[in-house]
């Protein structure tokens, strides 16, 4: 028996209404759901991070650390956390929560810290002296914050005393050494000798006897000496501790033309003092270089000769002797002017005033200023000028302090 053909029923029109009701309910639905539930590239984009910054995100973290990114207003640090070279993805909530509590912390430092397990750690501006500091040394790194945190000492004090082996050593209990902490250019490795001379100068100032200390005074003038240390180069420092050898000659002489004064100088210095010497000269002004370099032997020569006429204690107050001259390292020059060429009359010269303002800008330092005969060991030298670089100059000139002050502290 044949099959009967299977008559195929029309569907009522309102079932075609159903299904596409149901689908446009459908897509409503999903567009409410998405708008609740944006994805995280645009929850970030709606905090504020840029396509760059999502980018890297998405490729250096997690999709739970994105969550708890999300959960935060926009924080410019984390980029930098993310960038920073020692970045590890199994520690970035501890980099949060380090930032959390110290927003203004370096990244460098936040990285650092919490790799190194010290994120527990109180932060404050020393620490990051301590770890930004030239000398400091990564496998000390439990020493340096140990001692930090047992006296409170300035971050460079802290990698003092660490790099010197003080740590180790009980002078910080004493109530005298207290007095020295903190103070700006204490060094702790002359702690002994602060002390020494704290008992038998308790009228001056704690400042003062740290000054007098680090530059040597607690030591006897041409006595306790040393040769200078010549690797210094232009920072290499001679006065009545540290004396040149007598046949030392400083390389790059060259002769000084009639322009700018008279004799052998430095080539640098020569070349400091013409950038100097051109802008006094826009405004009408003409410094001149007297007595630049001077061998041992013509040192030895002009000293003599002011022993024989003033005597031998009057003639240190004003003359070094042979080997002590700063004159003899082609760095130092005195200056009078195209005018006057005496250099005992250009403190009452207008060259003067305008040099005594400006000479830090090139490079010089006033070698025996006013008022610190006593740190110098010599008579003030308003002509006397000494080339240390524009940087330590100005270091100088803005801290009203001498080269003997500055080497202890910063050279050597």
């Amino acid at each position: 028996m044949a099959k009967k053909k299977r008559k195929w029923k029309k569907k009522p029109l309102f079932f075609f209404f159903g299904i596409l009701l149901f689908l446009l309910l459908l897509w409503v639905l999903l567009g409410v759901y998405l708008s609740n539930h944006p994805s995280q590239e645009a929850q970030l984009k709606k905090l504020g991070y840029s396509k760059e910054e999502r980018d890297i995100f998405q490729e250096k973290l997690s999709e739970k650390d994105i969550e708890t990114i999300l959960e935060m207003d926009y924080q410019k640090n984390l980029i930098h956390i993310l960038e920073e070279k020692n970045f590890e993805e199994k520690y970035f909530t501890y980099y949060l929560k380090f930032l959390d509590l110290y927003p203004t912390a370096p990244v460098e430092d936040v990285v650092f810290l919490v790799n190194h397990g010290k994120d527990e750690l109180p932060y404050t501006p020393d620490i990051h002296t301590i770890l930004t500091h030239p000398e400091f040394q990564e496998e000390l790194l439990d020493r340096y914050l140990t001692y930090y945190q047992k006296y409170e000492t300035e971050g460079n004090l802290t990698i003092q005393a660490v790099n010197e082996g003080l740590d180790e050593e009980d002078i910080l209990l004493d109530d005298v050494v207290q007095l020295f902490l903190g103070q700006e250019y204490t060094i702790l490795k002359n702690m002994d000798r602060y002390k020494n001379y704290y008992a038998t100068h308790k009228d001056l100032a704690i400042k003062e006897i740290i000054t007098r200390v680090n530059s040597n005074l607690d030591k006897t003038f041409y006595e306790d000496i040393t040769p200078t240390d010549l690797s210094k180069e232009n920072l290499i420092i001679v006065n009545k501790y540290y004396y040149l050898k007598k046949d030392y000659e400083p390389e790059n002489l060259v002769a000084i033309s009639s322009t700018y004064g008279t004799g052998y100088i430095k080539k640098e210095v020569l070349e400091a003092f013409k950038e100097m010497y051109n802008d006094a000269v826009k405004v009408g002004l003409y410094p001149y270089i007297q007595s630049p370099y001077r061998s041992y032997s013509r040192q030895s020569t002009l000293y003599n000769n002011y022993v024989s006429r003033d005597g031998k204690t009057l003639a240190d107050t004003y003359s070094a002797r042979p080997g002590y001259s700063e004159h003899q390292t082609g760095l130092a020059m005195d200056l009078g002017t195209k005018q006057n060429h005496s250099i005992s009359a250009f403190e009452n010269s207008k060259e003067f005033t305008w040099v005594k303002e400006n000479a830090y800008k090139y490079g010089f330092i006033l070698r025996y200023p006013k008022g610190k005969e006593y740190i110098t060991g010599y008579m003030y030298e308003p002509w006397h000028y000494r080339y240390v670089g524009k940087d330590v100059a100005k270091y100088i000139h803005d801290h009203n302090i001498t080269f003997e002050e500055y080497y202890a502290y910063f050279v050597k």
